[in-house]
């Protein structure tokens, strides 16, 4: 038979559980998507432009997430993964590819997939997607 001690501990787990495991995803909707370079470093890059109801959002939920890391994803390729300096509070971004590319894709196919699903994904980091 457990004791006190133990319920207790398991009750102090469960209440904290739900906090450890929230995590929130949003879908962003892009009104273009197109593949180039960086000029000064020529590494390759994606410059997307979202569609006025998704910019709200993505300002909504990097707002509160200054300090954290994030992840944006495309057809659940993980597109770039970093810690937020400010809110992203724009029209429009850039990716940068990583040292190995846009996971094994090039920027030209990221670019299309983006417009052809019309939208990305942003979280937390370390979710399962």
């Amino acid at each position: 038979m457990p004791s006190m001690r133990q319920l207790a501990r398991a009750a102090v787990l469960a209440a904290l559980l739900p906090c450890a495991t929230y995590a929130e995803t949003v879908v962003l909707q892009v009104a273009r998507a197109t593949a180039g370079a960086d000029p000064q470093t020529s590494a390759r890059t994606v410059d997307v432009e979202l569609k006025p109801e998704s910019r709200q959002a993505l300002a909504d939920f990097t707002r509160n997430r200054v300090g954290k890391r994030i992840q944006l994803r495309s057809g659940g390729v993980l597109l770039s993964s970093a810690t937020l300096q400010s809110p992203l509070e724009g029209d429009s971004f850039r990716i940068t590819a990583g040292e190995h590319g846009f996971g094994g894709k090039s920027a030209e196919e990221i670019a299309q997939s983006i417009m052809k699903s019309g939208g990305l994904t942003v979280d937390d980091e370390n979710t399962a997607k």
